[in-house]
C-alpha cells in the first residue's frame, strides 16, 4: 500500500480553477487508479510560493523525513515552491528520504534524469513567473505612489488611510490626518528640534524612541514646499509632482532584501499627495538635523566628573581630559582639564583648567544668554557670514562642468585613437570622473550646509530656552542628564591658557 501525502496552496483562495479543493481532488483521481493507495491532505491558504515558511508544509516534510509517506504529490511543482533553491532544496530532502515527487498535470517521471530535468526547468520557470508578478506589482504601486495615491500597508502614525471615488467612478486611496494625534506629532518634532533625545521625548511623551524616531525621519508629516524639497533631494531623494504645501507620500524608504530591512537605499522618492502636513519645513529640518547630530555609533565612556566632559578642547587643537590634582591634608582635591598632547613627545604647553572654574563660567555665559539674547544671536550671525556658500557652490559647480567637457572630448577622440593610447586616455577619463564623484559629494554637502545656515536665525530662540530650561532644572537633575543638555546646546569649549596675559581664555562655540 503506497502512502500519499497531497500538497495544496494557493495565495488567495477560490472556488474556481486552481483552487486548494480542485487541486485535492484532481490528485485523488490520478492516484485512485491504483488499487491500493492511503491519502493524508496538507493545504496552505493564504501563503506566497516565494518562500517555505508555510506551516503545512513544513509540518509534512518533517513527517516525510520520518518516511511517513512514499509519494508527495502535487497539482504543479510550483504549488513547492517558485523559488528554485527553494525547490531544490525541497527536493533534495525528499530524495534523501527516498521519498517521490510527483506533478499530476506536468506528467513527467523525476525517477529518471531527463524527468529531474524537466522538474528543474519548471520550478525555474515557476521563479521567473514569481519573479515578473512582484516586478508588475511593485511598477504599479510606484505608479500610484508617483501620483500622491496611498498603495496599502500600515499608514505613518497619525494618519489612516481614506478611500475615495474619483469622477470616473473609480476608487483612490489617500492618507487623511487624524486630528486627535496632530498635538502628540507636533509635540514630537518641537521637542528634538529643542535639542530633546529620542529616549527622552518617549519618556515624555509615553511612547517608545523607535516611534519617535521613524515620525522624525518620514517626510509624509513636512509641508512640501522648496525648502523641504531642496532638503529631501540632499539626503538621497527624488521628488515628483507639484509642491503645493500639502503632505508628501514616502516610497522605498525602507526596501527590503531577503527579508532584511535596507537602509540609504537607492531610488528613493518623495510625491506629493493631498493629505495635511503636521509640521513646518524650518521644524521638521532641525529635528533630523539634531538627530543625525546624535547618531554616533561608538559613544566614548562619559566621565561623571563634569557636564562638560568630552566637549574641553585645547586652543592647540586637541581634546582636553579630567585628570584629579594632589589631595590635600582634609581629603580634598581640584580636578582639571588637561591637553591630551601633555603625554606625548610634542608637549603642549597649556596649562591644566580647573573643573569647577570652566563650568562656572559656562553658567555664567548661560545666565547673560537667558536675559539677553545678543551674545548668541551675534555669534549665529558671525558664523554665518564667516562662509561664503553661494561662491564655493558656484566653484564646485564650475569644476564639475570643465571636467564633464574635458571628459566628452576625451571620449570623442577614443574613435581616433590605437593601441596603448586608447589606454592612457581611458584611464584619464576614469580619474576625471571620479573627481567629479567627489565633487559631487562635497557640494551636496555645501548645499546642506548652506540650507541649515537658513535655519541658524531662528534658533536664536530656540537654544535661548533650551538654556533657561536647562538652568532651571540645573539642581534637579543628574549628570547624565546635565551631559545630554549641554551637548545639545554646545559644540566645544575652547581653553587657551595663553590669552588674556597668560591668565586664559574661555571660548563657547554654540551649536547651530
Amino acid at each position: 500500500m503506497e502512502r500519499i501525502a497531497i500538497y495544496s496552496r494557493k495565495s488567495r483562495e477560490t472556488d474556481t480553477g486552481e483552487s486548494i479543493k480542485n487541486q485535492i481532488d484532481m490528485c485523488k483521481d490520478y492516484f485512485r487508479r491504483k488499487e491500493k493507495c492511503t491519502f493524508e491532505i496538507f493545504q496552505d491558504e493564504g501563503f506566497s510560493g516565494g518562500n517555505t515558511n508555510r506551516p503545512a508544509f513544513k509540518r509534512m516534510i518533517e513527517l516525510a523525513k520520518h518516511k511517513q509517506f512514499d509519494i508527495i504529490a502535487v497539482y504543479k511543482v510550483d504549488r513547492i515552491a517558485r523559488n528554485i533553491v527553494d525547490f531544490v532544496n525541497t527536493f533534495n530532502e525528499l530524495e534523501n528520504h527516498d521519498v517521490k515527487l510527483v506533478s499530476i498535470t506536468e506528467g513527467f517521471d523525476p525517477s529518471t534524469p531527463i524527468g529531474k530535468m524537466m522538474m528543474m526547468l519548471l520550478a525555474s520557470f515557476a521563479e521567473m513567473e514569481r519573479m515578473n508578478i512582484a516586478q508588475r506589482v511593485k511598477d504599479n504601486m510606484k505608479s500610484l505612489a508617483k501620483m500622491g495615491r496611498w498603495s496599502g500597508g500600515t499608514p505613518p502614525t497619525g494618519y489612516k488611510s481614506k478611500t475615495i471615488v474619483n469622477n470616473n467612478g473609480k476608487k483612490e486611496t489617500y492618507l487623511e490626518l487624524i486630528e486627535e494625534k496632530q498635538h502628540l506629532i507636533e509635540s514630537v518634532f518641537k521637542e528634538i528640534a529643542e535639542g530633546y533625545s529620542t529616549y527622552q521625548v518617549g519618556k515624555l511623551l509615553n511612547i517608545s524612541p523607535k516611534t519617535v524616531s521613524n515620525i522624525i525621519s518620514n517626510p509624509t508629516y513636512v509641508e512640501s514646499n522648496e525648502l523641504s524639497a531642496n532638503y529631501l533631494k540632499s539626503i538621497g531623494y527624488s521628488i515628483f509632482g507639484k509642491l503645493n504645501g500639502n503632505g508628501y507620500l514616502v516610497y522605498n524608504r525602507r526596501p527590503r532584501k531577503k527579508g532584511k530591512k535596507l537602509f540609504n537605499a537607492k531610488e528613493m522618492f518623495v510625491a506629493v499627495s493631498n493629505h495635511k502636513p503636521v509640521i513646518d519645513s524650518k521644524t521638521f529640518i532641525s529635528a533630523n538635523s539634531n538627530i543625525k547630530d546624535r547618531a554616533i555609533e561608538s559613544k566614548p565612556r562619559i566621565s561623571n566628573e563634569s557636564f562638560l566632559a568630552h566637549l574641553v578642547e585645547c586652543s592647540c587643537g586637541n581634546s582636553m581630559y579630567i585628570r584629579p590634582g594632589h589631595k590635600r591634608k582634609d581629603g580634598t582635591r581640584n580636578v582639571y582639564f588637561v591637553c591630551s598632547k601633555k603625554g606625548t613627545k610634542e608637549k603642549c604647553n597649556s596649562k591644566w583648567l580647573r573643573i569647577d572654574i570652566v563650568e562656572e563660567t559656562v553658567i555664567n555665559t548661560f545666565r547673560k544668554i537667558s536675559v539677553d539674547n545678543t551674545t548668541l544671536d551675534n555669534y549665529l550671525k558671525q558664523k554665518n557670514n564667516s562662509i561664503d556658500y553661494s561662491n564655493i557652490i558656484k566653484n564646485l559647480k564650475k569644476q564639475i562642468n570643465k571636467n564633464n567637457k574635458d571628459i566628452n572630448s576625451l571620449t570623442d577622440k577614443l574613435v581616433l585613437l590605437e593601441g596603448p593610447s586608447i589606454d592612457i586616455v581611458s584611464k584619464k577619463i576614469n580619474e576625471l570622473a571620479n573627481k567629479n564623484t567627489t565633487l559631487n559629494e562635497e557640494l551636496l554637502k555645501i548645499e546642506r550646509q548652506k540650507m541649515f545656515s537658513k535655519v541658524d536665525g531662528e534658533n536664536v530662540v530656540v537654544l535661548s530656552n533650551n538654556i533657561r530650561r536647562f538652568l532651571k532644572n540645573f539642581d534637579k537633575i543628574d549628570i547624565t542628564e546635565k551631559q545630554n543638555f549641554i551637548k545639545s546646546i554646545v559644540k566645544k569649549v575652547v581653553w587657551n591658557s595663553n590669552a588674556n596675559n597668560n591668565k586664559g581664555k574661555i571660548s563657547i562655540e554654540f551649536l547651530k
